[in-house]
């Protein structure tokens, strides 16, 4: 019985509040007067409830477009957002400096990378303040002068600064590597689709979602060029004039000669990716050969010559009865001077790795 009570209770609690909640706007309206102010009350309390629905709507969109701001900041690269502060508080100077950089628009261009120049100028400065501000507290934590200290940071400074400007054509050759390299295998594609009775510009689709690198994301831009307005010959040759590689440019000419006095083009693509294949072989083992040479002298500068230095300054110092040399700057030596020159090697076997 308590419990049947009780349920009860919650029940009468509960439809009170029910005709409270419902007939709070109806105790808005006046009692005993006329029936236009009452019609007129009603009115204004219409007015008063659309306001109040227009004002939270308008809210709730004001909060979708702060959490929409904040997911697309959180989504950009460090690098974007980074340059954006800098300009965000240096845009005079920076805007100032762009102008003194010449072709940096078309490095960007060819390096695919999407930032405008003024921005990829403070992504310099930043980098550059980044790099002084290291080489400094670096040199100085590990008990180096302060004037030799401020040296280091002004020429990390410069270093970081030169490093930038350089990057976008590092990757514009990164990336025609890269295409060269998956060259042969995009021209077998094409072929075997041209063979099959495809057109050439579905060849190309086929190749642009196929998972060829970087090639792949240059035929999208091609498609996306005739998608705009552009015609085949000219988005190809603005292909070519991206990459500027004489390995692309002969696969350009030779399909545009293909398109344009109707020859077999499937014939000619399988050709290409022989002749392509065929040279690779042979710089490989061009390459193989030279790298056969290095390998003694990396060895001899990463085990032999850290070696014969360490005994150097030790017998040295045994005749000297003293130390010719600080521990700091001889650990400096063998733990960033030997590695660079072992980097520094490495960096040119890689360089000289045939496309």
């Amino acid at each position: 019985m308590d419990i049947v009570k009780a349920f009860s209770d919650f029940l009468e609690r509960l439809g009170g509040k029910t005709i409270e909640v419902t007939e709070k706007p109806i105790r808005r309206i006046p009692k005993g007067k006329s029936v236009q102010e009452r019609l007129r009350a009603l009115k204004e309390l219409q007015k008063e409830i659309e306001k109040e629905r227009t004002e939270a709507v308008d809210k709730e969109k004001e909060i979708e477009e702060i959490l929409e701001w904040r997911k697309q900041e959180i989504q950009k690269p460090f690098s974007e957002r980074l340059a954006e502060t800098m300009l965000r508080y240096f845009r005079g100077p920076i805007e100032s400096l762009t102008g003194f950089f010449k072709g940096l628009d078309q490095d960007l261009y060819r390096a695919s990378i999407l930032m405008p120049k003024d921005k990829y100028v403070a992504l310099m400065l930043s980098v550059a303040i980044f790099s002084g501000i290291f080489g400094f507290l670096f040199s100085y934590l590990i008990y180096m002068p302060i004037d030799t200290s401020i040296l280091i940071g002004i020429l990390g400074f410069i270093g970081g600064f030169i490093y930038m400007r350089q990057y976008p054509k590092m990757m514009w050759k990164r990336r025609v590597v890269e295409v060269e390299r998956a060259m042969p295998y995009a021209l077998r594609h094409m072929a075997s689709l041209l063979s099959a009775g495809v057109g050439i510009s579905e060849a190309i689709l086929s190749v642009a979602r196929a998972d060829y690198g970087v090639i792949s994301e240059e035929f999208e831009l091609i498609l996306r060029d005739m998608r705009t307005g552009s015609s085949f010959e000219e988005a190809l040759t603005k292909f070519d004039e991206k990459m500027s590689s004489e390995n692309v440019s002969r696969v350009v000419k030779q399909i545009l000669r293909a398109v344009k006095f109707g020859g077999n083009l499937s014939e000619v693509l399988y050709k290409m990716a022989e002749d392509f294949a065929f040279e690779y072989r042979m710089k490989l083992i061009e390459y193989v050969q030279r790298v056969n040479g290095i390998a003694f002298i990396y060895m001899f500068i990463t085990i032999v010559m850290p070696t014969m230095f360490v005994v150097g300054i030790l017998a040295g110092s045994v005749m000297a009865q003293s130390l010719i040399m600080p521990p700091e700057t001889l650990a400096v030596i063998l733990l960033f001077a030997f590695p660079a020159l072992s980097f520094i090697i490495v960096n040119m076997i890689k360089k000289g790795e045939p496309r």
